[in-house]
């Protein structure tokens, strides 16, 4: 089932996130309890599947990492939001 931008993380886990056509899908690290990010390139149009359990060994970067997320990232935890 797809997440969209500004939905709650319910579950920590590895994400397939699919973009608007600017960028090939990749994946991404979030935890439960966030919210899942606008892409600055494609904004509300990005789209997060669930890919696996988090697993300590995982090579995959937080998506607060990833320059596309960024700013919502961060805009967000200095709001509280």
């Amino acid at each position: 089932m797809p997440m969209s931008a500004g939905e709650k993380v319910g579950r920590a886990g590895v994400y397939r996130v699919l973009h608007k056509g600017h960028r090939q899908t990749h994946v991404a690290i979030l935890q439960a309890g966030e919210v899942f990010p606008c892409c600055r390139a494609c904004g509300n149009e990005v789209v997060f599947e669930f890919a696996q359990p988090l697993n300590e060994s995982e090579e995959v970067e937080h998506i607060g990492y990833d320059r596309d997320f960024i700013d919502a990232v961060l805009g967000a935890a200095r709001t509280g939001s």
